[in-house]
């Protein structure tokens, strides 16, 4: 009999968690997936400086669900969430998978905490993109047509911009209504960690960083030093943009078991 393993799957912001059913659907069932809804909408945990707010949400979340070590896999916003939260409590962390991470490393942090003082954040991140984004629809839209013709959009699995549609909208009232707060998106924009370096080494054990061979966020010049400095081995995913996990989700999911696999029999072999 396999044993269970306990694994938090954090979403990329703006993407419900429900967004990667896709993905985590072709686990197998030994694998006890536990993912938080939408970070940044809870009071107890508002949005701050450096995510590490988000990373507390995580483990109250997680310590309401399980009590196991677990395996933090985690896309963009939520891969870098995941890794904070290795940090702060690195003994509950069996492995660390983080997907296309926006890591701001280097010269890049100092300008980043500059541009954090200024309206110039929202020109530089997709902040100012997210605060005035659409939220509303007509009740006929096909909102699967309308988000896949948009640039994040292109490539994505048909079922899986499908899977986005019905888990951040909703009928309200005459209208199709957005369920993500895009104020909360924005301010998370905002804030993206510049700290990163000094949580390097707190967290010990196995970790992966999965970049998308034609993505636009992770750049080897902002990759190298957080993976120098952690240790973690890097890997790039063929033919996939920022938005892979939902691209091309059974590959993902292959990737995701081999590492899981791969950490757990090194550590039944110690």
């Amino acid at each position: 009999m396999t044993d269970t393993v306990h694994l938090h799957f954090a979403h990329a912001n703006g993407f419900p968690a429900g967004s990667y059913r896709r993905l985590l659907q072709e686990l197998p069932d030994n694998i006890q997936v536990w993912a938080l809804d939408k970070f940044g909408h809870n009071p107890a945990f508002p949005v701050a400086r450096d995510w590490l707010n988000q990373a507390r949400e995580l483990w109250h979340y997680l310590d309401q669900h399980t009590q196991q070590p677990v395996f933090l896999v985690g896309h963009s916003f939520g891969a870098v969430v995941s890794y904070l939260a290795a940090s702060e409590r690195p003994e509950r962390c069996r492995g660390l998978i983080m997907l296309d991470p926006p890591l701001v490393t280097g010269l890049t942090r100092h300008v980043f905490k500059l541009f954090q003082r200024t309206p110039l954040i929202d020109k530089v991140t997709p902040a100012g993109k997210a605060s005035v984004r659409n939220t509303q629809w007509a009740p006929d839209t096909d909102l699967v047509e309308y988000f896949a013709g948009k640039g994040l959009f292109q490539g994505m699995e048909p079922a899986c911009i499908a899977d986005y549609v019905s888990s951040a909208t909703t009928h309200l009232g005459d209208k199709q209504t957005l369920t993500f707060d895009h104020q909360v998106e924005a301010e998370l924009f905002r804030t993206v960690p510049t700290n990163l370096p000094r949580h390097y080494g707190r967290y010990k054990g196995p970790g992966v960083v999965i970049t998308g061979e034609l993505t636009e966020v992770c750049k080897p010049a902002l990759i190298n030093p957080f993976i120098k400095g952690n240790g973690f081995e890097h890997r790039v995913f063929a033919g996939g943009g920022h938005m892979f996990p939902l691209q091309q989700p059974d590959n993902v999911a292959e990737l995701l078991q081999y590492y899981i696999n791969r950490w757990s029999q090194a550590s039944t072999a110690q």
